[in-house]
């Protein structure tokens, strides 16, 4: 069973909506957009690109090069066996699409017992995205 996803609204694609409807709708995805901001619009990707890598993750070679950076501003790397790296490849926090700030929120709720579906509730997430991030944290 998939879960809906917590940032749409029952009004999304509505042509009109009444003055409450809109009210509504307005502050539910402000509230999600300030809770979901754009990575490149936190600060992130400089603390990211603070830790540069020591080897490749792939081979262990530190016969790799810096590579240009992906859309959200954090390095890229290239190494000679060919793979393409970022300094959280093969972290938690690769393949993300959330913040951070975020993961350690989500990790604190985890170890505080806060159930799955409190915390998706919490973070505007569906409930399938919480089980992932369990199974990627575990």
């Amino acid at each position: 069973m998939r879960s809906r996803s917590r940032k749409k609204t029952p009004w999304d694609g509505m042509e009109s909506l009444t003055p409450t409807q809109e009210f509504l709708q307005k502050h539910y995805t402000e509230r999600y957009e300030a809770r979901h901001p754009a990575l490149s619009d936190t600060g992130e990707a400089a603390m990211i690109n603070s830790f540069p890598p020591a080897k490749c993750p792939y081979c262990g070679s530190a016969d790799f090069i810096r590579y240009g950076t992906d859309g959200n501003g954090i390095h890229r790397y290239r190494c000679s066996c060919g793979k393409m790296f970022r300094p959280t490849t093969g972290t938690i926090f690769d393949s993300r699409k959330i913040s951070v700030s975020e993961w350690i929120e989500y990790c604190l709720n985890i170890f505080r017992y806060v159930s799955l579906n409190a915390d998706s509730w919490n973070n505007r997430n569906a409930l399938s995205t919480s089980k992932y991030w369990l199974e990627k944290l575990f």
